[in-house]
């Protein structure tokens, strides 16, 4: 009950035109030549609840102040990052209160080197298994600003699917390519088709063989009736 309190009491002082009412939450990726960032906005509850006892009262602007050096050490723990399989380092974690009364934790990472990269969200086990989010990746690197870009990979993530994995590499052999082009296709090679290129092949050849016999039969027959 304690830590409902201040919950309901951000719900009542931080106002009703928020563009986050809930725990629903929304996660960007964003990749740059140095660095990669992790953007993630969510509502004063959705904040508070991470807070526990510790959230203030109210969610005015000394609430706010209070809150939010406490909500940038939280911020470190929402996600797991990975690249290749291992472990990205947290380069700084960060949490701003936006102008919609949005919260915006922003995560940095050092650029990703191998692939793919995971993102895995932790914050679903304080939350109900109705609750989701949503992720999307944008390579920053193609435009300045993402509403120039198009997602590069994007999906719901919730308590029994909090990952989403994307990958930035692109030089896969142009054969691979081809053969996975075919196979999602579901186009497969039949053993007919290279049965009937072997006897495309072994029946002309014996053929001319065959041939090659008669005609030194001939040679032959033909020079015993002179002699």
């Amino acid at each position: 009950m304690r830590r409902v309190v201040p919950v309901m009491m951000a719900l009542m002082l931080g106002g009703v035109a928020h563009a986050h009412l809930g725990n629903e939450n929304d996660t960007e990726v964003r990749i740059y030549s140095d660095r990669m960032q992790v953007v993630t906005r969510a509502s004063i509850p959705f904040a508070w609840r991470l807070l526990g006892d510790r959230a203030p009262v109210a969610a005015d602007d000394a609430g706010k102040d209070r809150a939010r050096p406490l909500l940038a050490a939280e911020a470190a723990g929402l996600f797991k990052m990975t690249a290749g399989g291992k472990e990205l380092p947290l380069i700084k974690s960060d949490c701003q209160f936006e102008v919609e009364r949005d919260v915006a934790f922003v995560l940095t990472y050092p650029r990703p080197t191998a692939w793919p990269v995971e993102v895995t969200a932790r914050f679903f086990d304080s939350l109900t298994n109705l609750e989701s989010g949503t992720v999307r990746v944008f390579d920053f690197k193609a435009a300045r600003f993402n509403s120039d870009l198009d997602p590069l990979a994007e999906g719901v993530i919730h308590q029994g699917r909090p990952s989403l994995a994307f990958s930035l590499e692109t030089n896969a052999p142009p054969e691979k390519v081809v053969a996975d082009r075919i196979e999602a296709a579901g186009v497969q090679p039949r053993p007919e088709d290279s049965e009937g290129r072997r006897w495309f092949v072994v029946v002309p050849g014996v053929c001319a063989a065959l041939l090659g016999i008669w005609l030194n039969r001939r040679r032959f027959r033909s020079r015993v009736r002179e002699g």
